[in-house]
């Protein structure tokens, strides 16, 4: 175990991620600039060259000072969904991801935060001791070709690159979820095609209530992983969009309107076969 001395370092929330200002981090959180924070680790760490074992302890202590949690280091990169080999970017990335997540959730955010400073530490140790040796590595002091080239624009450019809304991250959906979306799939692809197949050649009629109700049920379903509405309805829209062109692709190859598919003569229910898939695997894989 880690002496607590030794933590202090990190204790003082030093090593806070980058945040889009839009971002609410919960309980007066302000995150400070990683790149500043992780330049006035290093030379500390390097003064500690007592290595660790790949299974080491440590105790991280939240901002006031009380000690919030006992950590490993496998444990706290399964946590937040990184390998070993993870950059200071995905490091960053998945903690702003998770503090977003979790919003208002406190016990989740101290784990967020327990879990990232285990995971910057080790990582801080390896570079102080000249254990890592991949090139792809990064580290928060060092500028990707992407930063420093935002570091070169000008104020206003950098401002309206900060306000950009976060890009799309996946996860592993637990089970009730996958239930929920394949019930809900199941139900609505299946009452599409009937609706395709009854209709007579030269007739389309598009299925647009199976569309809203899968796109009402997408959002209910971001909205249980603590996603704003305007976001969970930008990835459920996202998927069907996706949807919609590989169904369209399809219909391309086809020509159900041509050359019927069995029963089944109308384009606008093939592609929206397509639309429903798109729809759900956003609420299951997206976040």
């Amino acid at each position: 175990v880690t002496p607590a001395s030794s933590m202090n370092v990190i204790c003082g929330r030093a090593a806070y991620a980058p945040t889009n200002s839009g971002t609410k981090l919960g309980s007066g959180r302000s995150p400070v600039n990683a790149n500043r924070a992780t330049a006035n680790l290093l030379p500390k760490l390097r003064n500690r060259k007592n290595g660790r074992g790949r299974g080491s302890m440590f105790v991280v202590r939240a901002s006031d000072g009380t000690e919030s949690s006992t950590m490993d280091y496998a444990g706290a990169l399964k946590f937040l969904g990184l390998s070993e080999s993870a950059s200071s970017e995905d490091m960053v990335k998945a903690k702003n991801q998770m503090i977003s997540r979790y919003e208002n959730q406190e016990d989740k955010l101290q784990k967020v935060e327990a879990a990232y400073d285990v995971v910057l530490m080790r990582s801080l140790m390896k570079r102080s001791q000249g254990e890592v040796s991949d090139n792809r590595v990064k580290y928060a002091d060092v500028l990707s070709p992407g930063a420093t080239v935002k570091q070169k624009l000008p104020p206003w450019a950098r401002d309206l690159t900060t306000k950009l809304p976060p890009r799309p991250a996946f996860e592993t959906p637990d089970n009730e979820t996958l239930t929920q979306c394949g019930i809900a799939l199941g139900v609505l692809t299946a009452l599409t095609l009937a609706q395709g197949c009854s209709q007579p050649p030269g007739v389309d009629n598009p299925p647009g209530l199976q569309l809203s109700l899968a796109l009402l049920g997408s959002v209910w379903l971001l909205r249980k992983k603590n996603l704003t509405l305007s976001r969970s309805i930008s990835l459920a829209l996202l998927g069907l969009s996706a949807g919609a062109f590989v169904g369209g692709a399809v219909q391309g190859w086809l020509r159900v309107d041509i050359v019927p598919l069995g029963a089944l003569s109308s384009p606008s229910a093939l592609v929206s076969e397509f639309g429903l898939l798109g729809i759900f695997a956003a609420s299951a894989f997206l976040y």
